[in-house]
């Protein structure tokens, strides 16, 4: 049976602001495949550890607090955001992987997820908070600035260039 993909939306009304905090988070995920490139292997029992142990227990701790802290925001904010669905080592969340692959494949799916926002859903409330901005900046103007602001709104509604 093929899985129903869920439609990506905004949780958070403010389109703006979720945008630039991930855009945040994906620069942490550079400057951290930067720091994993320089990773020098760690020594590990290999009777009863994975190689994946040669990457040092510190950086697999932060690897993991990155992906919590992402994932934390990704559920508070988009729906249907596709970045990991927890933290079993299974799927796209496999711990037998070394660091340098794993975030490899963090930040090509942090990257998809960031073109594709500007398609996602937005709630109500957006809508609601744009026709507000819109009225108030017809407010107490005359016929011709309101027609003006009006048709600027219209063709672009969101206000991102």
């Amino acid at each position: 049976m093929e899985e129903q993909i869920v439609n990506l939306e905004f949780i958070n009304p403010n389109k703006a602001w979720v945008v630039k905090e991930l855009e945040k988070l994906f620069t942490e995920w550079e400057v951290w495949q930067n720091e994993i490139s320089k990773i020098v292997d760690q020594p590990y029992d290999a009777n009863r550890q994975s190689e994946v142990f040669a990457d040092g227990e510190e950086n697999m701790d932060f690897h993991e607090i990155l992906q919590a802290k992402t994932l934390t925001f990704l559920n508070n904010n988009i729906k249907g955001h596709g970045f990991i669905r927890g933290f079993d080592g299974h799927g796209c969340d496999r711990t037998d992987l070394r660091l340098i692959i794993r975030v490899k494949h963090r930040i090509q799916q942090l990257r998809i997820l960031l073109a594709s926002l500007q398609y996602a859903k937005v709630p109500e409330s957006f809508w609601k908070e744009k026709s507000k901005e819109l009225v108030q900046s017809i407010v107490n103007k005359g016929t011709d600035a309101a027609i003006e602001i009006t048709t600027q709104y219209l063709k672009n509604p969101t206000g991102i260039s």
